[in-house]
């Protein structure tokens, strides 16, 4: 009977895996274009968890963003952010769906979504945040 277990045990952690390789890798991809008045833009399709995502990088250390338009700042967890080499910055605080948490405001950071790229961002560090990152409003 043990061993039974396992080998579902074993299967079940297999299909997972392939749930996760699948919604990750096969996931329509952004598609990046040129507007007749020279703008660029970026369409996002929606993933099938009903979000949109795009990669990017913090200071060329390379992530994930979830688009948040509810989010005032570009938001990274803790980890991200000394992995990435972000200096302290100051205290803040935040109020996000799960209430109001505190964390560090950095400015002048340089933030890459797909394509564009952009220098002198300000960024939320979130210490108990994880996962990818929150693409802001700014």
């Amino acid at each position: 009977m043990k061993g039974h277990l396992f080998w579902i045990a074993v299967w079940v952690g297999l299909v997972f895996v392939g749930y996760l390789v699948s919604e990750r890798f096969m996931a329509p991809r952004p598609v990046a274009r040129s507007l007749d008045d020279g703008r660029r833009e970026i369409v996002i399709p929606v993933s099938p968890d009903g979000h949109y995502y795009l990669e990017g990088a913090v200071n060329g250390v390379p992530l994930r963003f979830m688009v948040d338009t509810g989010a005032s700042y570009v938001s990274l967890g803790a980890e991200f952010a000394h992995s990435a080499r972000l200096p302290e910055g100051i205290p803040g605080y935040f109020s996000t769906a799960n209430g109001s948490v505190e964390g560090r405001v950095v400015k002048d950071q340089t933030v890459k979504a797909d394509v564009f790229e952009l220098s002198g961002i300000t960024v939320a560090v979130m210490p108990a945040y994880r996962g990818e990152g929150l693409l802001g409003q700014n």
